[in-house]
């Protein structure tokens, strides 16, 4: 079965960015979401490819839009819905969904694995990763980081699966 995993960084209110950006700088999450996902392939929303600081894969992205006039790279695909997404990238053994909250919403029936770094701390925000129901899901993994000289918050690295 093909992994769907989306991966986000939220605050305990849920929070994943404001005005298009990322709400913090965690250095070691950063070094997690690269060694989590090197070489694999990314689906994202429009405003999540054209961020300021958007995560696109080396290997393959795909981006949910139905603005056709995208000046894209190489290795990047449109498609127009959840749907079509997944099937251009069927062949692939595990696919992250990047967001931002829209996609979160429209992918989370779809998603069979969560990677989620809960930043400990509330942020204000206008996206937020959807609600979850967790008894649904099983904690897998889970590393926690306080602060430090290159990290303001404390977070927890977290893995879940769905739920026997």
């Amino acid at each position: 079965m093909q992994r769907i995993a989306a991966i986000a960084a939220m605050s305990e209110n849920r929070a994943i960015g404001k005005d298009n950006k990322l709400l913090w700088k965690l250095p070691d999450d950063w070094a997690n979401f690269h060694r989590v996902t090197r070489g694999k392939a990314f689906v994202m929303g429009r405003k999540s490819f054209q961020a300021e600081d958007a995560l696109v894969s080396d290997y393959r992205n795909v981006v949910i839009t139905t603005q056709e006039a995208l000046s894209l790279p190489e290795n990047t695909q449109i498609a127009n819905s959840p749907e079509a997404a997944i099937e251009l990238l069927k062949d692939e053994p595990e696919i992250f969904i990047l967001g931002g909250e829209t996609i979160f919403e429209q992918m989370m029936p779809r998603i069979n694995y969560l990677y989620l770094t809960i930043v400990h701390h509330t942020f204000e925000g206008d996206a937020f990763f959807p609600e979850i129901d967790w008894d649904q899901w099983q904690l897998t993994r889970s590393v926690y980081h306080q602060v430090d000289e290159r990290h303001a918050y404390p977070f927890s690295l977290n893995e879940y699966e769905p739920a026997p």
